[in-house]
C-alpha cells in the first residue's frame, strides 16, 4: 500500500529526521517523519509562503495543513503578536508540529482537522490563512481548500496559499479569482507563485 501525506493515520515505519533551517532571521528546529511531506527540509514552496506572506499585526493565523508546523512556527517566532492555529489530518503530523512547537518555545493550538471539521475551528473566523495546498491529494482537495478557506476569514481576511506554477497553480489562482473576485500574486520564483487574495 502506497501511503500519503494526507492519509490520516499512516501505518508506515516510523523514521524520524531532524534538522534546523533558517526562517525570518530566526533557527527553526524541525523533526520529521516518514508519511510526512518535504521529510529531510523545507520544501521550496513553504519556504516562499514563510518569507513572503503578508501578516497583519495582531492577526488570528491559521497554518492550513500544516504538516510538521513549519509554516505556524515561523510565522510565530517572527510575529509572536500573532495567535497562530495549525490543523492537519495527518495524525503523525500533527503530533510533530506539537513537538515541534515545543521545541521552538512556540506557542500554538494544533488541532488534527479534515480542513475545518475540527469542533475548534469549524465555527472560527480568521485574518490570514496560509498554506501550501496538497497537490498529491488532487486538485478538487485544494479547490475546497479555497472554497472553505473563504467561509473561514474575518471580512478583509487573506487566503494566502503558494503552487507550482505549471503544475496546477494557475489553475488554482482562477480557482481563487472565482471565489474571491480578486487574486494578485505577491511573488513569483523557480517556478512557484504565492497567491493571496482577500474577502471583501
Amino acid at each position: 500500500m502506497i501511503e500519503h501525506y494526507f492519509s490520516e493515520n499512516p501505518l508506515s515505519k516510523r523514521e524520524e529526521v531532524h534538522f534546523k533551517t533558517r526562517l525570518l532571521g530566526s533557527v527553526v528546529e524541525i523533526t520529521s517523519a516518514s508519511s510526512i511531506f518535504s521529510l529531510k527540509e523545507v520544501d521550496f514552496g513553504s519556504r516562499l509562503l514563510i518569507e513572503k506572506a503578508k501578516i497583519p499585526e495582531n492577526a488570528d493565523l491559521l497554518d492550513l495543513g500544516c504538516g510538521y508546523g513549519v509554516v505556524g512556527i515561523a510565522v510565530k517566532k517572527a510575529r509572536p503578536d500573532a495567535q497562530v492555529t495549525m490543523v492537519d489530518v495527518n495524525q503523525r503530523a500533527v503530533n510533530l508540529a506539537v513537538r515541534n512547537c515545543r521545541a521552538n518555545s512556540v506557542k500554538a493550538s494544533v488541532f488534527k482537522s479534515n480542513k475545518f471539521s475540527n469542533e475548534n475551528v469549524k465555527d472560527k473566523l480568521f485574518d490570514c490563512i496560509l498554506t501550501n495546498p496538497p497537490f498529491s491529494a488532487g486538485k478538487k482537495l485544494c479547490i475546497e481548500f479555497i472554497e472553505e478557506s473563504f467561509d473561514h476569514l474575518k471580512p478583509g481576511g487573506t487566503l494566502q496559499l503558494v503552487a507550482p506554477h505549471n503544475k496546477g497553480g494557475g489553475s488554482l489562482k482562477k480557482e481563487m479569482m472565482r471565489v474571491f473576485g480578486n487574486v494578485e500574486e505577491l511573488v513569483k520564483k523557480a517556478g512557484y507563485r504565492v497567491y493571496c487574495s482577500r474577502k471583501d
